[in-house]
């Protein structure tokens, strides 16, 4: 789609990895946070550029050789918000609010983690625009081409809406975004292996149980052997000092930490019923839909569900209702090591039933 803010034909667009963006362009208060590098337009085509790094706190603190599929989601997103920023004119005082968002590996040797940072480049193509009645840009649903050294390597995907102040103010009048008394008082983390992770701090729910479907509040111990017929059920643990979800103040649980939760949550999940560790497990897509606010003011959990080989339905579920919906593909990481340690499942007692 041309978006009317064409360069000259044939002209170079302006791409440097030699600095980051300025830090407001991607809504973070942290520079260490910041991951694009640069934005720029040429013949009609919307460009950005992130850089991976490949020393992380949170993302990279898997056994994984390759970068994390929520790194790379992080970055495609940061860099869809500069370009909108700055190539289509979004004033930096609007409230961006996500309505879905997708991200999948398209190329997995080409996210695998080398001996230098990764370089990122974003091809923003727009789907839909809508704009209001004085020209700027109210809505925009996109898709995001990501490579790495001219590989293939994702498929980013969003729907975004532009909201000024007292638009955002309204949509969010009523809501509970301040924490209740109590509310601060988070469920204690699960072990950091249960989630692939090493660091205590990068574990963003709770211990993982079993409930039979439509059990809601009440947890319900279930043998193992009828585990593929329950839901499995983790409490999200938002840490407000955490400084890669937290970067700024939030009225709400923000995406990206509803996306993580769900992820550790599939991950544990599939983890159990194959009997292997978290740490042999790859998520390689996932896609959100953003139903509703997650309130800081109440318990959240994720209810997840396998529903094909390889993929996990989970609901992000605030006060018994879904605040929002993911499809997650968890794959064996190829040539892991922990899979060929990992014990062989063996029937219940009794044979298998």
């Amino acid at each position: 789609m041309n978006t009317g803010t064409t360069s000259p034909a044939g002209a170079a667009p302006a791409l440097t990895a030699d600095r980051t963006v300025h830090r407001s362009l991607v809504h973070k208060r942290a520079v260490e946070q910041v991951l694009t590098t640069a934005v720029a337009e040429s013949g009609g085509r919307l460009l950005g550029t992130a850089q991976l790094p490949r020393l992380h706190r949170h993302y990279n603190d898997t056994s994984a050789p390759y970068h994390d599929l929520l790194l790379v989601a992080e970055a495609a997103r940061q860099t869809v918000e500069a370009i909108v920023h700055e190539l289509l004119h979004v004033p930096l005082d609007r409230r961006f609010v996500i309505g879905d968002l997708g991200i999948a590996f398209t190329g997995l040797d080409a996210v695998r983690t080398g001996p230098a940072p990764a370089d990122l480049l974003v091809e923003l193509d727009i789907d839909r625009l809508r704009r209001r009645r004085d020209g700027s840009v109210r809505s925009l649903r996109g898709t995001a081409a990501c490579r790495i050294d001219g590989r293939d390597a994702a498929l980013f995907t969003g729907t975004l809406r532009f909201l000024e102040g007292d638009s955002y103010d309204d949509l969010r009048a009523g809501s509970t975004g301040t924490a209740a008394p109590g509310a601060g008082e988070a469920p204690p983390r699960c072990d950091p292996s249960a989630v692939g992770r090493t660091d205590p701090r990068n574990v963003v729910i709770g211990g993982l149980r079993t409930e039979q479907s439509g059990e809601g509040e009440r947890p319900r111990a279930t043998e193992a052997a009828n585990e593929t017929a329950a839901d499995f059920v983790a409490d999200v643990v938002a840490d407000p000092q955490d400084p890669v979800f937290y970067d700024h103040p939030l009225d709400h649980l923000p995406g990206m930490l509803l996306m993580e939760a769900a992820r550790q949550t599939a991950l544990a999940a599939c983890a159990r019923t194959r009997s292997v560790p978290a740490g042999a497990l790859l998520a390689t897509a996932c896609r959100a839909r953003f139903l509703a606010f997650a309130e800081q003011s109440a318990p959240v959990r994720c209810r997840a569900r396998p529903t094909a080989p390889g993929t996990v339905a989970v609901t992000v579920e605030q006060r018994g209702e879904p605040a929002a919906e993911l499809e997650i593909t968890i794959e064996a990481v190829p040539g892991s090591e922990l899979l060929a340690r990992a014990p062989t499942p063996t029937a219940p007692p009794g044979g298998a039933r």
